[in-house]
C-alpha cells in the first residue's frame, strides 16, 4: 500500500495530517504503510472498521518474489501433490492434499526451468499476489504461497468442482441441436443469471484497480452448487501500470507492448497491441463478447487462423445477434446491451461493469434498458404487463358495454388480425435478416482493408530501412525518365489490366521531381532499387498468400493481365523521388507537367499520424480511374525522422465488386461508403464509368442526412426513408467510414428472405 491509496479513505483536509503522521512514523519504524495503519488502530486513532476497510478495500500492491535461492521456512511446502489436472505455459495444475486440514485443493507450481528466469517468476507470483487481495466471492481465494528445495514457487488455491462456463453453455446448445428446449437451470434466463457473478466480481477488481485482461469462458467456473468463480488471473495487471510489478528495474513482465490475451475474446484496443493504455473498458467488451455467447450459443468473433481472428478483433468486428438456433428470437433490450458493451470505442460502452450488470438485471426485471430505452409505445405495454389488476378494474365497466359490439366483430376480425400478425412478425424477421446481410459485409470488407494496411506497413518498414542503411552502387534500375522512345528494360509487355499499357514486372520505376538529375540522386536510388522484391511481394500477397509459391510467368501474368487488388504500389522520398510497382513505360504528371509526389493528395494525406490513412477517392494519373488509396508516413526507426511516404492503390471496380456489394442485394439497393466528413468515397454505381472521371473529381456530400444522424448514434441499424425506402448500415472498424445499403423496401426485404 502506497501514502496516497491511505490518503483516499480520508477527508481531503487531513490529507496532510497523515502525511505528517506517516513521515514521523516512518523515520522510526521504517517505510511500511500497513505498519502504520495497524500502529493507528492500537493507538485508537481509527476504528475497527476504518482499519477492514483500508486493509480490504486499497489498491492492488505488488512486490518481487522471493530469492529462489535464498531459504524461508514460511514457505516451506504444506500441501502434497496427487495428481496433475493440466499444465499451461508457465507452469502445472496439481490436485493437492492439506495433510494439516484435510481438505483437497489446486496447487499450482511454476515450471521448473523458469524458476531462474525473473520475468516469468515476476509473473506467476503477481498473480498469486493478485488473485489473493482479491477478496471476493466469484474469485477464487488463495490459501498461501509455497517453494519447494527446487526454487519452485507454486500456490494453494481453492478446488472447484463443476465445469467451465463453455462446457455450461456446450450442454444447453445440445438441446437445441436437438430441437427441444433446454431445462431451466440452462435457460436463457439462467444463463444471463449465471453471468452476473462475474461482472460484479469483475467491477470489483476494477475498484480495487486490477484489469485481468484474459476473460473467455475457460477461466469461469460454474460450481455444482450454483457458485461462479473467476479463474486464472495470470495475465492480469494494475490499470495504468506498465507491465513492471517488482522493485528491482532490471525485472519486469514479457510481451510488454504486444499482444496477451485469447484472440477471439480480446477487445479491439487489446488486439491492437494497446497493452499499456488498457484499461476496465476493455475487460467489459471481452465480457460482452461472453455474454453474446451465452445469448446465441455461438461464438462472436470466429476466424480460420489466429491472425484473422486478431484481424477481426482489432476491427471490433463480431457476428450479427443471431441465435444458434435460428427460430429463436433475441430481444431487443437484449441485442442493444451486447451492442453497448462491444462498442468498438471504448467510450461507447457503459461507464463501468457495474453499469453493464444493472442493465442485464434491468432486462431480467422486464424494466426499461438504459442501452435502447422505451418508445411511449412501450412504456404504455409494460405499465400494463405490471398492474394488470389496475388494468383489469378500470377496463371492466368498458368491456362491458363493447362486448356486444366486440363478439360481433371478432368472427369478422379473427382472420386479418392474424394476417397481419403474421406478416408484422415476417416483415421484422426480414428486416433482422437484412442487417445479419449488411454487418457481416462491413466485417468482411473491414478484414480487408486491415490486411491491405498490414502489407502497406510492412512495405513502409522496409523502405525505412532500405533509405537508413548503406546500398553499394548500383546499375539495376531503369527509371522512365532517362528512357528513350523505343528502349526499356527487356521485359516490358502490354498488360490488359493497366489499359495495355507496357508495363514491367521486373524492375520498379522510378520519377524524379523538377529540379532533381539521375546523378544527384543516385545514392537513393541505390537504396531503394533493393525494394523491388519487397514491392512485388506485397502486390502478390494482396491476392493471397499461395500467389507467392506461382512460377514467375504465372506471377507475371497474374498482376499484369489477371489483376491483383493492389494494382499499384509506390511511395516518394521526401527528396522527391517516386519509385513504383509495377514499373510503368512512360508516365509524365498532369497535362505534361513534370511529376513531384510532394505536391499529390496521396503524399500529404500519408504525413498525417504514424499508421495508413485511407484517402478519399482520388484519380490515377496513368488512366486506371478512380482509385481508393492509403497512404503511411516513412519515418526512419531510430530518429522518427520523415522520409517519405509510402502508398497502395485499389481500383474502384475492384472495391465495388469484391469489397462493397453483397450478392443478396446489389440488385435490390445501393450501397455506398461514406466517410467522417459526410463525403460519398464509393457507390456501387460508379462501377462502369470510374475510369471515365478526370483530375477535377471531387467527392459528393451524402444526400440522406438522417441516416447519418442515426449512423451517428448506433453502430449497426436501420431507417425506413420517404417513397418506401430503407436503408441500412454498418460502422467499419478499421476506418471511419460508414457502409450503407439503401433501396426500396420490398425489394429489400425480399432479397434479404431468399
Amino acid at each position: 500500500m502506497k501514502l496516497r491509496q491511505l490518503q483516499d479513505f480520508f477527508p481531503p483536509e487531513r490529507h496532510q495530517d497523515i502525511a505528517a503522521l506517516y513521515q514521523r512514523w516512518s523515520s522510526q519504524h521504517g517505510d511500511d504503510v500497513e505498519a502504520f495503519v495497524t500502529d493507528l488502530h492500537q493507538q485508537e486513532l481509527i476504528s475497527d472498521e476504518t482499519l477492514r476497510n483500508i486493509l480490504t478495500q486499497h489498491e492492488i500492491s505488488l512486490s518481487a518474489p522471493p530469492d529462489p535461492d535464498i531459504p524461508l521456512l514460511r514457505l516451506t511446502p504444506r500441501h502434497r501433490l496427487v495428481a496433475l489436472l493440466g499444465k499451461g505455459a508457465m507452469g502445472e495444475v496439481h490436485l493437492g492434499r492439506d495433510p494439516d486440514l484435510k481438505r483437497t485443493v489446486a496447487v499450482k507450481k511454476i515450471d521448473p526451468k523458469l524458476v531462474h528466469k525473473p520475468a516469468f517468476a515476476t509473473r506467476f507470483f503477481a498473480e498469486a499476489q493478485i488473485t489473493a487481495q482479491l477478496d471476493h466471492p466469484s474469485i477464487v481465494p488463495i490459501y498461501g504461497v509455497e517453494r519447494d528445495e527446487q526454487g519452485c514457487l507454486s500456490y494453494a488455491m481453492k478446488f472447484v468442482r463443476g465445469q467451465t462456463l463453455k462446457e455450461y453453455m456446450d450442454d444447453a446448445r445440445v438441446y437445441y441441436q436437438k430441437g427441444k428446449a433446454p431445462p431451466e437451470d440452462l435457460s436463457l434466463k439462467a444463463r444471463i443469471e449465471t453471468l452476473l457473478p462475474v461482472l460484479n466480481a469483475l467491477d470489483y477488481a476494477h475498484q480495487r484497480g486490477v484489469i485481468h485482461r484474459d476473460l473467455k469462458p475457460d477461466n469461469i467456473m460454474v460450481g455444482q452448487y450454483g457458485e461462479v468463480l473467476v479463474m486464472d488471473w495470470g495475465i492480469a495487471r494494475p490499470i495504468g501500470r506498465r507491465e513492471r510489478v517488482t522493485q528491482s528495474p532490471s525485472v519486469e513482465k514479457t510481451r510488454a507492448g504486444s499482444l496477451v490475451g485469447t484472440p477471439s475474446y480480446m477487445s479491439p484496443e487489446q488486439a491492437s497491441g494497446a497493452t499499456e493504455e488498457l484499461d476496465a473498458a476493455s475487460d467489459q467488451y471481452s465480457l460482452g463478447l461472453i455474454l453474446f455467447e451465452l445469448v446465441t450459443l455461438r461464438r462472436a468473433i470466429t476466424a480460420e487462423s489466429s491472425f484473422e481472428t486478431v484481424v477481426k478483433a482489432a476491427a471490433g468486428q463480431r457476428a450479427p445477434i443471431v441465435h444458434f438456433a435460428s427460430k429463436e428470437k433475441i430481444a431487443r433490450e437484449l441485442r442493444a446491451i451486447i451492442e453497448k458493451a462491444t462498442a468498438r470505442k471504448p467510450e461507447n460502452r457503459y461507464t463501468t461493469v457495474g453499469d453493464f450488470a444493472d442493465d442485464l438485471k434491468r432486462y431480467l426485471r422486464d424494466e426499461a434498458v438504459r442501452a435502447k430505452p422505451d418508445t411511449l409505445m412501450q412504456k404504455v405495454q409494460r405499465w400494463i404487463a405490471k398492474n394488470r389488476g389496475m388494468t383489469l378494474g378500470l377496463g371492466f365497466g368498458l368491456v362491458m358495454l363493447v362486448f356486444v359490439v366486440a363478439a360481433f366483430l371478432q368472427w369478422r376480425g379473427a382472420v386479418a388480425l392474424e394476417e397481419h400478425r403474421e406478416a408484422a412478425r415476417t416483415r421484422e424477421e426480414r428486416l433482422v435478416e437484412l442487417g445479419s446481410l449488411v454487418t457481416p459485409q462491413a466485417h468482411d470488407m473491414d478484414a480487408k482493408l486491415f490486411s491491405y494496411e498490414t502489407l502497406l506497413s510492412g512495405f513502409a518498414d522496409a523502405a525505412a530501412m532500405a533509405l537508413t542503411n548503406d546500398a553499394p552502387a548500383s546499375t539495376e534500375y531503369v527509371g522512365a525518365e532517362a528512357l528513350e522512345p523505343g528502349k526499356g528494360p527487356p521485359d516490358l509487355v502490354e498488360a490488359k489490366v493497366y489499359n495495355n499499357e507496357k508495363i514491367s514486372f521486373g524492375s520498379v520505376d522510378f520519377f524524379l521531381a523538377p529540379g532533381l538529375t539521375k546523378e544527384g540522386v543516385k545514392p537513393e536510388l541505390d537504396k531503394l532499387v533493393r525494394l523491388e522484391h519487397v514491392m512485388r511481394r506485397v502486390a502478390l500477397l494482396s491476392s493471397s498468400e499461395d500467389a507467392l509459391k506461382l512460377p514467375e510467368a504465372k506471377a507475371k501474368d497474374l498482376v499484369l493481365q489477371q489483376g491483383v487488388p493492389l494494382v499499384w504500389v509506390y511511395g516518394g522520398t521526401k527528396t522527391g523521388v517516386v519509385f513504383g510497382f509495377p514499373g510503368i513505360w512512360q508516365y509524365e504528371g498532369e497535362n505534361g507537367a513534370p511529376y513531384d509526389p510532394r505536391t499529390m493528395d496521396w503524399y500529404k494525406a500519408g504525413l498525417d499520424g504514424e499508421g495508413a490513412s485511407w484517402n478519399s477517392a482520388g484519380v490515377d494519373e496513368s488512366g486506371l480511374g478512380l482509385l481508393m488509396t492509403a497512404s503511411q508516413p516513412i519515418k526512419n526507426p531510430a530518429t522518427n525522422e520523415l522520409l517519405g511516404v509510402a502508398a497502395v492503390d485499389l481500383t474502384f471496380p475492384y472495391f465495388i465488386d469484391t469489397l462493397l456489394e453483397n450478392p443478396k442485394l446489389k440488385e435490390a439497393g445501393e450501397a455506398f461508403i461514406v466517410d467522417d466528413k459526410g463525403l460519398v468515397l464509393v457507390r456501387a454505381s460508379q462501377k462502369d464509368k470510374a475510369k471515365n472521371y478526370d483530375a477535377s473529381y471531387v467527392n459528393p456530400p451524402f444526400e440522406y442526412k438522417n441516416v447519418l444522424d442515426a449512423a451517428s448514434r448506433e453502430k449497426n441499424g436501420r431507417l425506413e426513408l420517404d417513397g418506401g425506402r430503407i436503408a441500412v448500415w454498418s460502422h467499419l472498424g478499421a476506418v471511419e467510414w460508414v457502409y450503407v445499403v439503401i433501396g426500396a423496401t420490398d425489394k429489400m426485404l425480399a432479397a434479404s428472405g431468399k
